[in-house]
């Protein structure tokens, strides 16, 4: 019940400011609550936006390097593009009048896509309930509106064969379809309360759209779809009792050559899963723990083109990175400890990871040249325990490279070992035989992980990560980790619960937590949050000049 209560009071924790806004405000919250620092990195640079007032969210990068971004507020809307060689802002206003209520502004909208065929940029605009296109040439901009009002337009992506437009809304549990040609808009509607968030493609031609209030993901075969039928759609969950709200998604290859996707949401992890597999079978890779707020939230996945997955912690305040061996990068986002970040995208050429902060009111990049001089081995994949056989050891071996080396202090690198559950080491425990790890030393040191369990732990195959972390010669409190996956596999007995019903009905609870507060929680620090915080401030400004 400790872990459950833990999970709980983690979702709540966000889930209250967004229900109890109005007390929130009258105690006039400030903003250097969520940000109370600005460091120093060699591997991510921010930008400040030139703007006051909050309201990024998506962002995009075309053919030339530029990075474009959606901005909005209940009042306003544009897009901005930000030439990174000239290190300026050019800014495109969206004059159309609002057409949503405010509450479905906060909670939608935003993501932004580049179409090089046409040199467009293409951007769901949840305040004019449309959605938008921008010509670079010639600086047009146009509004496409969605027929159903209020539909909360949220994920956008360009068909295969680039002559539709695919996208989500999330208020009106549809998806839809815009014919570039004609601009023809067709709608087709979801179960409801499933919340559609993001879009991916399959190499089938299948649309694959994250369901985040549902806990699934839809499959949708496009051959032969009718806006009055869906019975040739699908969905895919994980088996009970694990559950997710998933969130990006993303397909790939793994060096095997086997199509996987990747989702995430809701927790700390994010789901690897074979797309033969229907979901039953899935590895999870989890992030580094939060100081600060219980869950990181992966949120947005891009890819390069060499199979590289990358994504935002938006409650962890980092830019990770999966390689094809399962290995995660993560970099410490300077500005903190909640920037906000939930848009990312990977430049054409794959040297830039851009990204948005909403709280932070900055745009950045994390800069994939600069290599991370150092790794570790393992021949150890898995752990088992038994009855007879509680504790065991993992070796690794942790490498110096040659690239890289005067980013990072390699005097005292720190070893540990996280992941498991949505509460952390559940039952599982380690110790390290050295208590200094100094790569300056030599080039190679073999340390020993002892991992133990206790009576705490249920029976299962459980994903951990070993995670090595070294600081930032600029700023010490800067950390680049990395994490390698790590099986723990408890054969034992499975306890019979002394109330079964109370713990089925505890476990019910941490579902319709997460169920109904993953999009919520983005709702909560993305934009209410800031906006209603905004114009309290304004009022309270002209109350004291007039």
């Amino acid at each position: 019940m400790k872990n459950i209560e833990s999970t709980v009071t983690g979702f709540l924790l966000l889930f209250v400011i967004f229900f109890s806004s109005n007390d929130i405000f009258a105690q006039e919250i400030q903003l250097d609550e969520f940000l109370t620092y600005s460091k120093q990195s060699n591997f991510i640079k921010e930008i400040p936006f030139p703007t006051e007032e909050f309201g990024l969210s998506g962002i995009t990068t075309d053919k030339n390097g530029n990075a474009w971004t959606y901005y909005a507020t209940q009042n306003s809307s544009l897009i901005s593009k930000f030439d990174p060689v000239a290190e300026e802002f050019s800014k495109f206003d969206i004059t159309k009048m609002t057409q949503t209520e405010d509450i479905i502004i906060n909670l939608s909208g935003g993501h932004i896509i580049y179409d090089e065929l046409r040199n467009t940029i293409w951007f769901t605009d949840a305040r004019t309930n449309s959605i938008g296109k921008f010509s670079i040439e010639n600086e047009q901009m146009d509004t496409i509106d969605i027929p159903t009002e209020n539909s909360g337009p949220m994920g956008i992506i360009l068909s295969q064969d680039k002559s539709k437009i695919w996208f989500t809304e999330l208020s009106s549990d549809q998806f839809a379809s815009l014919d570039i040609e004609t601009n023809q808009i067709t709608e087709y509607p979801i179960k409801s309360n499933s919340g559609p968030s993001f879009l991916a493609f399959d190499e089938n031609g299948s649309l694959l759209i994250t369901l985040s209030y549902s806990n699934s993901v839809l499959v949708v075969p496009l051959e032969n779809i009718q806006s009055n039928t869906s019975s040739d759609r699908y969905e895919l969950s994980l088996p009970e009792p694990d559950f997710f709200s998933p969130f990006g998604i993303a397909i790939f290859r793994l060096a095997r050559n086997r199509e996987n996707h990747c989702i995430c949401h809701g927790s700390s992890r994010v789901i690897v899963s074979d797309l033969d597999s229907s979901l039953n079978e899935y590895i999870s890779l989890w992030t580094s723990p939060n100081e600060l707020y219980p869950q990181t939230l992966p949120s947005q996945i891009d890819l390069d083109e060499f199979g590289n997955i990358y994504f935002a912690q938006h409650g962890g305040n980092k830019i990770s990175k999966i390689d094809t061996t399962g290995t995660i990068t993560e970099y410490d986002i300077p500005t903190g400890p909640l920037s906000t970040t939930i848009y990312l995208d990977v430049s054409k050429d794959g040297k830039k990871v851009w990204f948005a902060e909403v709280l932070g009111n900055k745009i950045g990049y994390l800069d994939t040249s600069i290599s991370v001089p150092f790794d570790l081995q393992t021949e150890t994949k898995e752990l088992i325990f038994t009855e007879t056989k509680k504790s065991g050891q993992v070796t690794v071996e942790i490498n110096r490279l040659d690239d890289g080396s005067g980013m990072l202090s390699l005097d005292n690198l720190d070893v540990s070992l996280v992941g498991m559950t949505h509460s952390g080491l559940d039952g599982v425990s380690f110790t390290t035989n050295s208590d200094m790890i100094n790569l300056n030393q030599k080039n190679k040191i073999e340390t020993i992980l002892d991992i133990s369990i206790d009576q705490n732990i249920e029976p299962g195959i459980y994903q951990t990560m070993l995670q090595i972390s070294a600081h930032e010669i600029i700023d010490d409190s800067m950390k680049v980790s990395k994490l390698y996956p790590l099986t723990i596999i408890v054969d034992l007995p499975k306890q019979i619960p002394v109330n079964p019903l109370q713990e089925d009905d505890s476990e019910f609870l941490v579902k319709d937590v997460i169920q109904y507060s993953a999009i919520g929680t983005i709702v909560i620090l993305l934009s209410l949050l800031v906006y209603n915080r905004i114009k309290i401030s304004k009022q309270k400004k002209i109350t004291i000049q007039e």
